[in-house]
C-alpha cells in the first residue's frame, strides 16, 4: 500500500510539473515559441541513442578517436630529418615520433604526406556472431580519398553513399564480427588544403556522428558513441591485432643514395609538401584525453 501511494504521488507531482510546464510554454510569444521547437529539435539527435539504449539492448558499442599522422622531412642545418609523427587531433598533443638525421644530400625517404586518421572501436556485446554489419559515419574529416583500413583477419570495406536529401554516409560493412569480440577500422584521409584549412587556420573542431548500425540480427539504431582516449585506443588495437597485422604502421626506411639524385628528390619533395604546425609536447596523461 505505501508502495502504491509513493507511485501514485510521484505520478502525479510529474503530471503537475508537465501541466505547468505546457501552460509556460503556451503563455509564450509567437517568436519565442519558435524559438524553443528550434532548439528542442537540435537538442533530440543528441539524446536520441540514450533515449533508444533504454527501451532496447545494445548489442554494438561504438567508441571513437582521432589523430593526425605526418611522414615528413625537415632540413636540420648540414642534416635533413626524417620523421613519422602520430598525434591526438583533438588535443595536438604528440602520442608517438619516430626520427632520423642523417647529412643532406646522402638519402631518400618516402615522399611526406600527412593524414586524419578517424579510428573506430566496434565491440560486439552479445553472445551472437553480427553478420552483415553496416555502420554509417560522417565526418569533416571524410571525403572521395578517405581509405578504410583493417586488420586483415576482418573482411571490411568502405564506400560512400548518398541518401536522397542527406549529407553523404561512409558506410563501412563486415562480413562478420563474432560473438564478444571486438575490432578497430580506420579511416585514412589525406590532408588536403580544405582539411589543413579547416583544422589549423579555422580552428574549426573535427566531429564524427555515427547515425546507425545494421546487421542481419537487428534492425537500424543509432548507437551511443563515446570518446575513446586515443592512447588507449592504440593500446587496444595493439591487442586485437595478430602477429603481422599492422595496418597503419610504418617504419622508418631511410636509403643511402647518390648526392645528386638525393639533392634533386629531396627539393622536390620540401617544395611540394607543408608541414603541420608543431604538435604540443604533453605528458602521457594528458595525450590521449578529448
Amino acid at each position: 500500500m505505501v508502495a502504491i501511494r509513493q507511485g501514485q504521488i510521484f505520478g502525479g507531482e510529474s503530471m503537475r510539473v508537465l501541466k505547468s510546464c505546457w501552460h509556460w510554454f503556451w503563455g509564450q510569444s509567437i517568436f519565442n515559441k519558435v524559438a524553443l521547437i528550434g532548439l528542442f529539435a537540435a537538442f533530440v539527435p543528441f539524446v536520441l541513442p540514450t533515449i533508444v539504449a533504454w527501451f532496447r539492448p545494445t548489442m554494438i558499442h561504438v567508441g571513437v578517436s582521432f589523430y593526425t599522422y605526418e611522414r615528413g622531412v625537415q632540413a636540420q642545418g648540414m642534416n635533413t630529418l626524417y620523421f613519422f609523427e602520430r598525434r591526438n587531433l583533438v588535443s595536438d598533443c604528440r602520442i608517438r615520433r619516430e626520427e632520423q638525421s642523417v647529412p643532406s644530400g646522402r638519402a631518400k625517404a618516402p615522399d611526406p604526406q600527412s593524414w586524419v586518421l578517424i579510428k573506430l572501436l566496434l565491440e560486439n556485446v552479445s553472445d551472437r556472431d553480427m553478420t552483415s554489419l553496416r555502420v554509417g559515419v560522417r565526418s569533416p574529416a571524410i571525403n572521395q580519398t578517405t581509405l578504410l583500413l583493417s586488420a586483415p583477419r576482418l573482411v571490411a570495406t568502405g564506400n560512400k553513399e548518398a541518401p536522397p536529401d542527406v549529407k553523404p554516409l561512409y558506410v563501412i560493412s563486415i562480413e562478420t564480427l563474432p560473438a564478444e569480440s571486438s575490432a578497430v577500422v580506420t579511416l585514412k584521409t589525406p590532408i588536403d588544403d580544405y582539411l589543413r584549412d579547416f583544422i589549423y587556420v579555422k580552428r574549426r573542431p573535427v566531429t564524427i556522428q555515427v547515425p546507425y548500425v545494421s546487421a542481419d540480427q537487428f534492425r537500424q539504431y543509432p548507437p551511443i558513441v563515446s570518446r575513446t582516449n586515443a592512447v588507449k585506443m592504440l593500446n587496444r588495437e595493439g591487442v586485437l591485432r595478430t602477429q603481422g597485422e599492422g595496418v597503419t604502421d610504418e617504419k622508418l626506411l631511410v636509403t643511402m643514395v647518390s648526392s645528386e639524385e638525393s639533392d634533386r628528390e629531396e627539393a622536390e619533395a620540401e617544395a611540394s609538401y607543408q608541414a603541420l604546425p608543431r604538435a604540443k609536447a604533453c605528458s602521457e596523461t594528458e595525450a590521449g584525453v578529448w
